[in-house]
């Protein structure tokens, strides 16, 4: 069989037999094909047709056959397959009937001179009905000449068609699952063929059409080949016409040399010659450029064409190299095939013990299956029943949730009662707490009055002052210059500026071999001068060693001069300012007891009382050697001691002048004196709990109270300060919130109450206090300890302060220093240095007090 193109086709030898598709449409039947070589060499020279059930479908077959094999004296072998009824009786009157209907069907021929005969009919029907799979199929056979060997052969033929028949049902009786694969390999095979018959009959389309694109590619460059040598012969001309003009030119030139005379006959004929090769020139010209463009466009469309040429070419490799994939393919799936055949033998060829013991396992894996599910369903009827179970405590516990939103509706419903009771208790103490304002304007106005009639006996008393004078005050309002201080202060320089407020700015500065602190009162200022001259009257009358020495005044500019105090304030020492190292428990003990003792001196004051009114850290100053001054007194006043009353009840909040917040305590509102010493009080706590604990104001007595309450008061003790005895901490925590809460009754007399318990602090911590020392103010045979020297015993004519803090008698402290000694009377620490400093501030204190008590 030889294809279209006449090349011979490349899956022939994968046939055994010439057959029809009619016969290999089946991929089950390819055994058949291949033992149909073994019936053509047992027939000889035999040649088979297949015909299909209805004949007249394979007339021109037949025909073909019989024209071309009879006439060469071939034996002819006409196999015809077809599909009986479904249903075949086993009588034989069907098979009969199937025998005579192929008999009528093949007895005819084309030619009439030629008549075939049919001497015998074989045929053979498989012992089993057909499947889907196989029809039954009846081989006839003919002989068309040669008769005496027909029987032999067709025994032989029918023998190995009765094996072939058996093999057929084996291969019918094969597993679903073994046919299926089997048939889809066919049909793979098939498909593949079919796609290497379209892949061939592309590849020759291809072909052709590359032939043809070679054949116009030669015509055209057969065509630019003429146009080239035309374009050459164009240029060849116009080169000669050009020559021939130069020519022609230098022949007119010659004539006019020769023949003047007729130059104008001559000239115009030549200029006639001349027009007319120009018009020539340009023709050709033209042509020239004509053709050029016309061989652009036939190169361009050369390239064009190459360039297609090529892609075709590009084209057909590809489809030949998928050709020859695909038959690749097709290979694999034949042998693929195979490899099905030979493992579906070996299949049919397992032992049936095997296929005994797979049964068996499969019988004991479908037990296991069947307790499996037996298991299964125990499983599920108890989850059922847990699942009833969790349905009924999930209904109990909905009933449960009922319940609870009904009970928290009514306990709704009793707050929202009781709130609008408090809500309305609230309204009701809000209403008496308005009406307590109110009788607190009106006796806040009578306080402003009263305070009218303070300030116009203050101003008597100042007039009185201004008349009197003593030596104390005297010596100790030294004036200065303003050029002095200007020049002490480098012109007030910002560099010696120390603070700075909206009353004052304070400068540091050296006047006659002394460093002092000059206080300059802003001009500006409504309360400046009034503070001046309230500062000064407090300062000159009162002397005591822990309250800051006023050396001299300039009147003129509102200008104050102090003893300088190089350690700064008690707050920046607390705060540990510029890395200063933190105060030790025994100075802040000792700082304690100063303090207490400065306040219980100003408060006993006679014939009135002098009240700080503005007391913090801020305004408690420290010296060389860490003894504390009280400063700041500007905002103080002098009151009489007969205005003082006693009456704490009830705590409210209050403000100083400052608007520092304090407590107060109300049944009766107290006097402007009482308010003003009771702040002094309540600060004098707030800066003992400061002391003890390091931290801010704010809420320190909350903090402390609740920590004693817990007895965990070391918790909050500030650490830097050292080991604090408890004991010790704890009296003085105590004695802070007396001072301040009042829990006990009326705020502690620091003169008495609160003396009592710093006294023995400050002995124990190996500082120096005096028995009973301001015991009782009232006493007039009283001597402060500060006044009596630590050394001699007695009251000190001319004090001095050594290097260890401690002011002694100068006699005494000499004696001692000229014995060799270089430690401390007090403290028996060495000396930094063997320097004394007279302590003006308490020989003044001294000489007022022996005056006062005199």
């Amino acid at each position: 069989m030889e294809g279209d193109g006449g090349e011979p086709e490349m899956w022939e030898p994968l046939w055994s037999a010439r057959c029809s598709p009619a016969t290999s449409s089946a991929g089950s039947l390819e055994d058949v094909g291949d033992d149909l070589d073994e019936l053509n060499a047992l027939a000889d020279a035999k040649e088979m047709v297949a015909l299909p059930e209805e004949v007249s479908d394979g007339k021109n077959t037949l025909l073909r056959a019989l024209h071309n094999l009879i006439k060469d004296r071939f034996k002819l072998v006409i196999t015809h397959v077809h599909s009986p009824a479904e249903e075949i009786v086993k009588d034989w009157a069907t098979r009969v009937n199937e025998s005579s209907k192929t008999e009528d069907a093949v007895s005819f021929s084309g030619d009439p001179a030629t008549p075939p005969v049919i001497d015998d009919t074989y045929e053979l029907t498989p012992v089993t009905p057909p499947t889907h799979e196989f029809g039954n199929v009846n081989f006839l056979l003919e002989s068309s000449c040669n008769q005496d060997n027909g029987p032999s052969v067709d025994v032989e033929i029918c023998g190995k068609i009765q094996d072939l028949c058996t093999e057929a049902k084996l291969l019918k009786d094969e597993p679903d699952e073994e046919s299926k694969k089997l048939h889809k390999a066919e049909m793979d095979l098939l498909s593949a063929l079919q796609r290497i018959q379209e892949a061939e009959e592309s590849y020759l389309h291809e072909v052709s059409q590359r032939k043809e694109t070679e054949r116009t590619l030669a015509r055209q460059r057969m065509e630019i080949n003429g146009l080239r040598r035309q374009s050459y012969k164009l240029s060849d001309e116009l080169q000669d016409l050009n020559e021939h003009k130069l020519m022609l030119e230098q022949r007119i030139t010659q004539i006019k040399s020769t023949a003047k005379d007729h130059v104008e006959e001559i000239t115009e004929y030549f200029n006639k010659q001349s027009h007319e090769e120009s018009k020539k020139r340009q023709t050709i010209e033209m042509d020239l450029l004509s053709t050029l463009q016309r061989v652009k466009e036939l190169e361009s469309l050369f390239q064009n064409e190459k360039a297609r040429r090529e892609d075709m070419e590009e084209k057909v490799a590809r489809q030949r190299t998928q050709i020859e994939e695909t038959k690749r393919q097709r290979d694999k799936l034949y042998y693929d095939l195979q490899d099905v055949k030979e493992q579906k033998i070996r299949l049919e060829r397992i032992n049936a013990s095997e296929e005994i013991n797979r049964r068996r396992k499969a019988e004991r894996d479908l037990f296991s299956a069947l307790q499996r599910i037996k298991d299964l369903e125990h499983e599920h009827i108890h989850e059922s029943g847990k699942r009833d179970q969790m349905e009924e405590t999930m209904a109990r516990q909905e009933e449960e949730i009922k319940a609870t939103k009904i009970q928290l509706q009514e306990i709704h419903d009793k707050n929202m009662t009781e709130m609008k009771s408090a809500v309305k208790f609230h309204e009701e103490k809000l209403a008496d707490s308005k009406q307590l304002l109110q009788e607190l304007q009106a006796k806040y106005e009578k306080l402003l009055h009263d305070r009218d009639a303070a300030i116009a006996e203050a101003k008597e008393l100042h007039q009185k002052n201004k008349q009197r004078g003593s030596m104390t005050n005297e010596s100790s309002n030294t004036e200065f210059s303003f050029a002095e201080l200007q020049q002490g202060t480098k012109e007030f320089d910002s560099e010696f500026k120390i603070s700075d407020d909206g009353f004052a700015s304070v400068y540091k500065g050296f006047l006659r071999n002394t460093t002092v602190a000059i206080k300059l009162f802003h001009p500006q200022s409504m309360n400046g001068q009034a503070r001046f001259q309230r500062e000064v009257a407090v300062l000159s009358r009162v002397r005591h060693p822990n309250i800051i020495t006023l050396l001299g005044v300039c009147p003129n500019h509102l200008t104050l001069v102090y003893e300088f105090l190089p350690n700064g304030s008690l707050e920046d020492r607390l705060s540990c300012k510029k890395n200063t190292p933190p105060l030790t428990w025994k100075v802040r003990t000792r700082i304690i007891g100063e303090i207490c003792s400065a306040l219980a001196f100003i408060h006993s004051q006679k014939p009135y009382p002098v009240v700080h009114g503005d007391l913090n850290l801020g305004n408690i100053l420290l010296n060389a050697n860490f003894v504390s001054k009280l400063g700041d007194l500007g905002i103080c006043q002098l009151h009489p001691q007969s205005n003082i009353t006693t009456t704490n009840q009830q705590r409210h909040h209050t403000k100083n002048r400052r608007g520092k917040k304090c407590y107060i305590d109300s049944g009766e509102f107290l006097s402007a004196i009482e308010l003003m010493l009771w702040s002094d009080v309540n600060s004098f706590g707030i800066i003992i709990l400061r002391l003890l604990t390091g931290r801010s104001q704010q809420h320190i007595a909350e903090i402390v109270e609740e920590a004693m309450e817990k007895r965990n008061l070391h918790s909050i003790m500030d650490a830097s300060a050292g080991d604090w005895p408890l004991v010790q901490a704890n009296q003085l925590a105590h004695l802070g919130l007396r001072c301040i809460t009042m829990r006990g009754g009326r705020q502690p007399d620091l003169g008495g109450e609160a003396w009592e318990v710093i006294e023995p602090l400050m002995r124990d911590a190996c500082l120096t206090a005096g028995p009973s020392q301001f015991a009782s103010f009232s006493n007039d045979d009283f001597t402060p300890s500060c006044f009596i020297c630590p050394i001699f015993q007695e009251v000190m004519d001319d004090p001095y302060i050594a290097a260890d803090g401690f002011t002694y008698e100068a006699r005494a402290i000499r004696e001692w220093l000229d014995s060799g000694a270089d430690t401390s009377p007090m403290t028996n620490l060495r000396l930094t240095h063997r320097n004394l400093t007279p302590n003006r501030a308490l020989r003044s204190a001294i000489i007022e007090w022996q005056q006062r008590w005199k």
